[in-house]
C-alpha cells in the first residue's frame, strides 16, 4: 500500500504552531521554546512514512517516503514500512540481527555488504595482476595507491612527514605510507 496521497488532519496540535522538529519517527512541537505557555508535545504518526507538515488550515500527516513519492530524491529521511528493506536482497529492516549499512538509495544488510565488498576487492585483485601491478607503481606519487590492489586511496587524515599505517578499503591489506614533501621558494623584489 503507497502512502503517496495520505492527508490525515492531526487535531491535536493548532495551526498557529510552526516550531516543529523531527526525532526520527517522533514529530515534537516547541522544543526549547522561548514561549513558556507553549507546551512542548511529541506525537508519533499512524504509520512509518508520514510525517507533520503544516499545511494553510493545520498540521497533517503527510508521506515523506521517497519511494512512494516516486519524486526521485536519493534520500528519505522517514521510510514506509513497505520500502524499509535492504536494497540489494529485500531483506526488510525487522527481520536483521545486525545494524545494516546506510547507503544514498537507503541500506544494505551487512550481508550483502560483506558480498559486494569481497566482489570488489577480486576484481580489483584480478585486474591489479593483469597489469602487472608492483611496488614499484606506488613510488613517489602523488596520491596514495595500494600495493597490492592498484586502489587508489584517501589520505584526508595524514599531514605530518614520516611513515603511517593504513588499511585498503578495497583489498583490506594493511601496508605503509610513507608522505614526503618537497621544499619550494618563491623569491620576488621588496616593494619600498
Amino acid at each position: 500500500m503507497s502512502l503517496k496521497d495520505t492527508k490525515i488532519y492531526i487535531p491535536e496540535i493548532p495551526k498557529e504552531w510552526t516550531k516543529r522538529m523531527r526525532s526520527g519517527h517522533t514529530n515534537i512541537w516547541n522544543e526549547r521554546s522561548t514561549n513558556p505557555e507553549l507546551p512542548e508535545m511529541s506525537l508519533n504518526p499512524p504509520t512509518n512514512g508520514l510525517y507533520a507538515e503544516r499545511l494553510n488550515d493545520g498540521w497533517y500527516w503527510v508521506c515523506g517516503c521517497n519511494k512512494c513519492l516516486e519524486n526521485g530524491e536519493p534520500y528519505s529521511y522517514i521510510v514506509c514500512e513497505e520500502h524499509d528493506r535492504c536494497i540489494t536482497c529485500g531483506t526488510h529492516r525487522r527481520d536483521l540481527t545486525e545494524i545494516p549499512w546506510g547507503r544514498r538509495d537507503g541500506f544494505q544488510c551487512k550481508l550483502c555488504h560483506a558480498s559486494e565488498h569481497e566482489e570488489r576487492k577480486q576484481e580489483a585483485l584480478q585486474l591489479a595482476q593483469e597489469k602487472g601491478h608492483s611496488e614499484w607503481d606506488c613510488f613517489r606519487e602523488d596520491k596514495i595507491i595500494c600495493p597490492v590492489c592498484a586502489s587508489d586511496c584517501s589520505s584526508d587524515d595524514m599531514h605530518e612527514d614520516g611513515e603511517s599505517e593504513m588499511t585498503c578499503y578495497v583489498c583490506d591489506t594493511e601496508f605503509i605510507v610513507e608522505i614526503e614533501y618537497e621544499v619550494k621558494y618563491t623569491s620576488s623584489v621588496k616593494k619600498s
